[in-house]
């Protein structure tokens, strides 16, 4: 089994918000595919509230390969809690978007030998952990700084995106 260093865990975003969901999916998928990440969609759960509400559960999981040896991954939980219609004014234009409780949660994550070749026998895990602890450490300290820059990234152009509908004026649908 590959082994795993958690660099960041439970990063959270959480506000009352005014987002267009849809738009809110495009900007991280731009920031994904712009920064080389694969990602799956293996979550999404959907519940009808009282009142016409909805309650969504989503998780995002992706990985970046650096080497034949490292993977980064960024994984993001969504929980999005009383998602109705709203309609906002932007001028004289009226737009649709949504509004509700919005967390995102965040983990970022080094898998090394992702590929598992060195699981092979209790020696080669021995030099795998030798590699990883003197051969290669200021690589691997490196890679945690570029993997720790790169999800306050995320989290910041996803801060900006929501803070874009904050001021605008709601009329309920």
């Amino acid at each position: 089994m590959s082994e795993r260093d958690f660099i960041i865990k439970n990063l959270k975003i959480k506000q009352r918000a005014l987002f267009d969901m849809g738009e809110l999916y495009k900007v991280m998928f731009r920031w994904f595919s712009r920064n080389n990440y694969d990602f799956q969609e293996k979550e999404y759960l959907e519940a009808q509230m009282e009142g016409g509400a909805k309650k969504l559960e989503i998780g995002w999981y992706s990985y970046k390969k650096i080497s034949d040896y490292i993977k980064f991954h960024i994984d993001v939980k969504f929980l999005i809690i009383g998602l109705t219609s709203a309609e906002i004014e932007v001028g004289n234009v009226k737009r649709k978007t949504n509004q509700g409780d919005l967390e995102m949660r965040f983990d970022a994550w080094i898998e090394y030998d992702y590929e598992g070749k060195y699981e092979k026998s209790p020696l080669l895990k021995v030099f795998r952990d030798l590699y990883n602890k003197y051969i290669i450490k200021s690589r691997i300290e490196g890679y945690e700084a570029q993997i720790h820059e790169e999800i306050y990234e995320l989290v910041a152009e996803i801060k900006s995106f929501l803070n874009l509908f904050k001021f605008q004026e709601i009329k309920p649908e």
